[in-house]
């Protein structure tokens, strides 16, 4: 009797340890998936079309949309940013003082006559170098300027995600850029 009561508690043991095992295996692929879910990084040279991750981001934001930008020539990024402009959406950015007298200059001026405040960098210790925007519902940075070079020609990556931690420091930083520069 006693040895029949010890096979049927080690099989009961046996089974409530292989659930527990699956239901941890279960746990750790359902974890991995939601944080591999949560961004991607896209490569320039894979489809040539990383400008559109941006406009996409751009397009998707109900509430606003934040940008840090070193060159910014893309006039299908500045169309997005203006569009986002007009349905309400608060867009407000910065980018380098130097580079906006030069290669921005123009879509500097498309954006401000668009309605859009956008910053020119004051520091004189520094550029303002960084590459990154943040909507009400995303982030994206990485080495792309948003430029005709950096789309087709050059080797960049940009992260988008949507990650909650990730996205409010992005978030905090390019707003302490803007403050800090008026």
């Amino acid at each position: 009797m006693l040895n029949k009561f010890r096979r049927l508690v080690s099989r009961r043991l046996v089974i409530e340890i292989a659930v527990a095992l699956i239901l941890v295996i279960a746990v750790a692929f359902s974890a991995k998936a939601q944080v591999s879910s949560e961004f991607k990084v896209v490569y320039s040279l894979d489809n040539r079309a990383t400008d559109q991750e941006i406009v996409k981001l751009i397009n998707d934001a109900d509430q606003y949309v934040y940008f840090a930008i070193y060159y910014f020539s893309k006039e299908n990024i500045a169309h997005a940013l203006i569009r986002a402009r007009q349905r309400g959406v608060k867009v407000w950015g910065i980018t380098d003082a130097a580079a906006s007298l030069d290669n921005n200059r123009k879509v500097v001026e498309k954006l401000r006559a668009g309605g859009i405040e956008i910053e020119t960098q004051k520091h004189l210790d520094g550029i303002m170098h960084m590459k990154a925007v943040v909507s009400d519902k995303a982030y994206a940075s990485g080495s792309f300027n948003w430029t005709q070079a950096a789309t087709e020609a050059n080797d960049e990556v940009l992260e988008i995600g949507t990650n909650k931690g990730v996205h409010d420091q992005y978030l905090s930083i390019i707003r302490k850029v803007l403050l800090k520069n008026q």
